[in-house]
This record gives structure tokens, sequence and C-alpha cells, in this order.
């Protein structure tokens, strides 16, 4: 087994979330303020890494202007039923107070490197969510957290 270097990603690559497809592994990771949005990168062997695509390269994906520093794209949730790629990501327009100005969308992908869909609003009930496909039922599933501290304000709601 190759000598595994650490961190996997070197840089600034926050709140990795991994999925595998067949023998292929992906990590998505926030890019906060920056432009092109979320950062996805491809391994076979989960030692090696290579950058497999920015999916939010549209204003209409992501639009960003007026954001003060550390807002924008938190910790996007990349998954994939069996035909395609889903991305969910939180846009936060602000993040003072207890509440934040949070806005997650869903873009959707036949293939890891694009053509990435129009994002379609999900809601504004929390930040960092995470989505399930379940395979038995058909259903997916997505969870939100909403607030500052502790799983119990982690909410789900099925589709």
């Amino acid at each position: 087994m190759p000598l595994v270097r650490n961190p996997i990603l070197p840089g600034f690559n926050p709140d990795p979330s991994v999925v595998r497809v067949g023998a292929d592994y992906y990590v998505a990771t926030s890019t906060f303020e920056w432009f092109p949005g979320v950062q996805i990168h491809h391994s076979r062997d989960l030692a090696n890494w290579t950058l497999a695509c920015r999916p939010l390269t549209r204003a209409s994906q992501l639009d960003m202007r007026g954001e003060p520093d550390s807002c924008g794209v938190w910790a996007p949730c990349l998954t994939h039923d069996g035909d395609r790629f889903w991305l969910v990501y939180t846009d936060v327009k602000r993040k003072d107070g207890s509440f934040k100005d949070a806005h997650n969308y869903i873009v959707t992908s036949p293939a890891v490197e694009g053509p990435w869909s129009d994002p379609v609003y999900v809601n504004s009930s929390g930040f960092d969510p995470s989505l399930f496909h379940d395979v038995d039922t058909g259903k997916s599933t997505l969870s939100t957290c909403s607030g500052t501290t502790a799983a119990d304000r982690v909410s789900s709601r099925a589709s």
C-alpha cells in the first residue's frame, strides 16, 4: 500500500464530502467566497487526487455579490443515486448572530465533469446540508443544521 500524505489535498480544502462511484472516489470541498464554487477532486486509490471540476461556474448557479468574507459556499455534499451526481450546497449570505442567512440549493449532472444544471432552491432553514438516496424506496432525504451547537438542531426532509 502506498504511503498516503496528510492532508490528502494540500492547501485550503475544508468540509470534505466523499462519494464512491464504482472504482472512483470523489471529494467535494467548500470554497466560501471563492468563485467558481466548490472543488471536486477524483481518485482511484484514495492517495492520489486530481481536480476533476468546479461545478458552480455560472452566476445563475452561485451569485455571491455583496457577501462578506467567509460567507459563500459552506460544506457541499456530493452524492450519486446510481444515475447522476447530486450536489447540495449552502450559499451563506450573512453569518452574524445566532441565525445565518443561508440558502440551500441542489444541482445535478450525469457526469462529474458536467454539465451541471441550474440550481433548484431547497430551503433557507439551515446550512451544511447532507443528501441521502435510499435505493430501496427510491426516496431521498435532505438534512441540514439550523443552529450553532449540538445535533439536536438537525432537521431532515424526505421527498
